[in-house]
């Protein structure tokens, strides 16, 4: 595949893409997306400490909540664990503003259950309204398949329970198993899942909150259905993990059921492996000249780029490099990428001026 650099992307910066001209222009023709290509290709490198980590999180069966600059590869953990120790099974939850308890585990679709209990309407069995969320799939999961569910204070069921009509239908086994709340998932045993919830200082503060039996248990109760589900004893535990960017503190009893670690910015040897992994075409002096460039503007910023950002300037930077070696503006060519790295207009200006007084030796 052709690199971005031997397009007119980054040749035609400032000159060409778009100038406000009346006349209609033909319509660029670009490379995909460079984003998802450096996401594609190489392996994971994590510090000794972030491995550590995993594996206290993996023995103690608690989430591993992660903290970090965005870039740092928080969210790319979960995908690399799975893919490497666990067969590639992976749920994955983006936490939003409004995300409750019940977005992590279930959801009821009241609207449709008020929908289709207008006359003229057939009500469905309620499970029908249900859509089981990661954090609940994972749970379930993780529970052979046969284990009975219990009511919601965690007893046995009879079997007699007027709801379980209503939940399972009329034709329902006497006493539901946790593959009846998934009737459109297969698995013919117990199996560990990753789950991902994503940027969790995001939810309202009382969330985290309201996760700490099922973080501490790996169970969880639907209590509009009197029903819960209860792994049996020794049971496999998910594998949770926790992304937060710091905007807001975290409540210590949530804390206090994860296994931790900050991710900080690689140093130099990690560095240099995750480029080799990313970026294998990367002349090697040509690496070292640019990493020692952004480390310098790095610096400089209030902002400062992580390394998924460092890794989409390399990209760009590197055929910049290559295609103005000859030109002697070697500066002002890169000063045009500064959108890569700089996201506030302060950090563009103190970019800039470290550019321009580089002196590269090449």
């Amino acid at each position: 595949m052709a690199s971005i650099a031997d397009t007119h992307a980054v040749q035609s910066v400032g000159g060409g893409l778009f100038t406000g001209a009346e006349e209609k222009r033909p319509e660029p023709s670009l490379p995909p997306p460079l984003e998802p290509q450096l996401r594609s290709t190489g392996v994971y490198v994590p510090s000794e400490a972030l491995m550590y980590a995993v594996e206290v999180a993996l023995l103690l069966g608690q989430p591993l909540l992660l903290t970090g600059e965005p870039g740092t590869g928080k969210t790319t953990l979960a995908a690399s664990l799975a893919n490497e120790r666990f067969n590639g099974r992976l749920l994955e939850m983006q936490v939003k503003s409004d995300s409750s308890r019940n977005d992590l585990l279930y959801r009821i679709d009241e609207m449709g259950i008020f929908r289709d209990s207008q006359p003229g309407r057939k009500p469905r069995r309620l499970l029908d309204y249900v859509t089981i969320q990661p954090l609940g799939e994972a749970i379930l999961r993780a529970c052979p398949p046969g284990t009975a569910l219990c009511n919601r204070a965690g007893e046995p069921l009879t079997g007699h329970e007027l709801m379980l009509d209503d939940m399972f239908g009329v034709t329902r086994p006497r006493v539901p198993t946790v593959s009846d709340l998934m009737p459109d998932k297969v698995w013919k045993q117990a199996e560990r899942v990753v789950v991902l919830v994503d940027e969790i200082d995001k939810a309202p503060r009382d969330t985290p909150n309201d996760l700490l039996e099922e973080f501490d248990r790996m169970s969880f109760a639907l209590p509009e259905f009197n029903l819960s589900v209860r792994p049996p004893e020794g049971a496999l535990r998910p594998v949770v993990v926790v992304t937060s960017n710091s905007e807001k503190s975290l409540p210590d009893a949530f804390l206090r059921r994860c296994a931790f670690h900050h991710i900080a910015f690689p140093d130099a040897n990690d560095l240099e492996r995750i480029i080799r992994s990313r970026l294998p075409e990367l002349d090697e002096r040509l690496s070292e000249m640019l990493v020692e460039l952004f480390q310098k503007m790095r610096q400089s910023l209030q902002r400062q780029p992580g390394t998924a950002e460092l890794l989409q300037w390399l990209k760009l930077a590197s055929g910049t490099l290559r295609e103005r070696r000859e030109a002697g503006d070697l500066q002002e060519a890169l000063v045009r990428l500064v959108s890569v790295l700089a996201k506030n207009e302060s950090d563009q200006a103190a970019i800039a001026s470290v550019i321009r007084q580089w002196n590269p030796t090449t």
